[in-house]
């Protein structure tokens, strides 16, 4: 892992991060970007990771940003989310993609392509995030295959970057 460049941002930039995470997600999304925090933008290898206070907070997508793992454990969501089964969880957390069997919840509304905070049934904590394979409707009725594609997870090069 590489890391090119490390620099603090504007206040305007953090204002039109802040803007975007709200309009695509919600108020709770905007909770792991307090106002008065220190920003930094991190850019290596594998792509932006926008740091807060020294934390990874959300990582750069083609669509905007999403959040990390870390900076999903933040917050607390009823949006963008699909539950694992305990039995799934150390596959999820080693890199493998969702199957429907291990799904026990999901959010209403997902769209194919919509990243997804991949939740472990316990106690509701993120282990992963993913890019959803299906649209809520296909959650709901089917109960095999491949579900969500697993991007982000716990032990992975971005979850070791920076603490």
């Amino acid at each position: 892992m590489k890391i090119r460049r490390r620099y603090s941002v504007r206040k305007d930039v953090i204002l039109k991060i802040r803007r975007d995470i709200e309009k695509s997600f919600g108020e709770e999304f905007v909770e792991i970007l307090p106002k008065r925090s220190k920003v930094e933008i991190l850019e290596a290898d594998v792509g932006e990771v926008i740091l807060v206070n020294g934390k990874q907070a959300f990582f750069k997508t083609e669509t905007g940003y999403f959040p990390t793992v870390r900076g999903a454990q933040e917050i607390k969501t009823d949006k963008r989310f699909v539950t694992v089964d305990r039995g799934a969880v150390g596959f999820v957390i080693k890199g493998a993609d969702i199957m429907r069997p291990g799904v026990v919840d999901f959010a209403a509304g997902i769209k194919k392509g919509d990243f997804l905070i991949i939740n472990e049934e316990t106690h509701k904590k993120p282990v992963a995030i993913g890019k959803s394979l299906w649209d809520y409707e296909e959650f709901v009725v089917k109960e095999k295959g491949k579900c969500v594609e697993n991007i982000l997870y716990v032990g992975d090069k971005i979850w070791r970057l920076v603490p």
